[in-house]
């Protein structure tokens, strides 16, 4: 069994056959989140049997920290390199597409975010990765508000401070908003289109409050 982290060199089928293994666990630990998913309930839905997992990962926690590595670094961060920032007041292109890529990214892999805030309450690894999240919106956001200061806006706003608070909220009305259980009860029903429209007129007003409205 390889160490954990170590890079492998797979076969086509063993690239299909570890792909079958995170797919199933994406799913899974979005439908029931990291706790109330087994390595069996894993396996079962891959189709495959736990030797076959260990071949790949140590266990389940080994999986997630592939998953989370992966989306970060392959996913979240590119999203990022080549992002402009809002030209003016009325720039709601800006403020739509930058909410609708991190709508989508995430809504994507929400299992993934879910089972690593699970995880980051009580392991330093995985609240390390969390965090890594997080400073990415941050930073985009941050800058969003020095823009906006440039241009003779927000000026009581600290670009830090207001950008922290800008994406957990967005990271918290994701995770339940775009999660797949426990929204009945709260008795609000979001479509994506409204999702994005609200996070997107949240962050724009915060910067420019009532400018470029229609």
């Amino acid at each position: 069994m390889p160490a954990a982290g170590a890079p492998q060199v797979l076969s086509s089928k063993g690239r299909q056959t570890r792909e079958a293994i995170e797919q199933a666990a994406r799913r899974l630990f979005a439908e029931h989140g990291f706790h109330g998913t087994t390595l069996a309930d894993i396996t079962s839905a891959a189709g495959k049997s736990s030797a076959v997992f260990y071949r790949y990962f140590t266990d389940k926690e080994d999986l997630l920290a592939v998953l989370a590595e992966s989306f970060l670094h392959d996913v979240v961060t590119p999203s990022g390199l080549s992002l402009s920032l809002p030209d003016s007041p009325d720039d709601d292109a800006f403020f739509t597409s930058v909410v609708t890529g991190y709508w989508n990214i995430f809504k994507q892999n929400i299992g993934i975010m879910i089972a690593v805030a699970q995880l980051a309450a009580t392991q330093r690894r995985f609240a390390d990765v969390q965090n890594e999240f997080r400073r990415f919106g941050i930073e985009i956001v941050a800058a969003s508000v020095r823009r906006a200061q440039e241009q003779g806006f927000g000026s009581r706003l600290d670009p830090a401070h207001t950008a922290a608070a800008i994406a957990l909220l967005f990271e918290n009305f994701t995770t339940v908003f775009g999660g797949a259980s426990g929204i009945e009860s709260l008795g609000i029903e979001i479509s994506d289109e409204d999702a994005i429209k609200t996070l997107a007129t949240v962050w724009k007003k915060t910067l420019y409050g009532e400018q470029g409205d229609q």
